[in-house]
């Protein structure tokens, strides 16, 4: 049966509870796999049918070594390897012929600029086409109301939705329900 792999970074907290918002609407279709980006597999197996990564966006980009020490620095993130991220993940997975993928991004709602840019979700985007992925749909951005958080209101279950909309493009027969 075909599986999804979602693969987050979450530097301050926000962008976790949207993968696992996501994986909770792509599990209507498909069994989900969730993991932090480093301890995801760097190979992909070939039973993963989709590819789902998110991570914030910090100085308009991904986040690097260096945003995240400033990260832990300034608010107090509590990240266990600065050196890896979503972004070095990338650099480093081996994916299956014919893997549809997706990317979101957590960012402020404003200023109007940083929101205009989408840098986190297109680098993602970049990554996953170089990696030989089809992108499923198109980016998908959800809003802190602080570079802290938290999450605006109604961001979880927008990821939710989002998450089943993507699953029913990729595995569009529900999971049967044994009772």
């Amino acid at each position: 049966m075909a599986r999804a792999l979602v693969v987050y970074e979450s530097v301050l907290g926000d962008a976790k509870r949207i993968a696992m918002a996501v994986a909770h609407g792509l599990c209507t279709r498909m069994p989900v796999d969730v993991a932090c980006a480093r301890e995801a597999p760097t190979q992909v197996s070939a039973d993963v049918r989709l590819l789902v990564v998110g991570g914030p966006t910090h100085t308009l980009g991904m986040a690097r070594p260096a945003i995240r020490g400033d990260a832990v620095r300034r608010h107090l993130a509590v990240v266990p390897d600065l050196g890896f991220g979503l972004h070095e993940w990338l650099d480093s997975v081996t994916l299956p012929r014919g893997i549809d993928a997706a990317a979101f991004d957590t960012r402020l709602d404003s200023p109007a600029l940083g929101t205009a840019l989408d840098p986190a979700a297109r680098t993602e985007e970049t990554l996953l086409r170089r990696l030989g992925a089809t992108l499923a749909a198109p980016a998908e951005h959800f809003l802190v109301t602080d570079v802290a958080g938290p999450l605006a209101e109604g961001e979880e279950d927008r990821a939710r939705r989002w998450g089943q909309a993507l699953a029913e493009l990729v595995a569009p027969h529900p999971i049967p329900v044994r009772g």
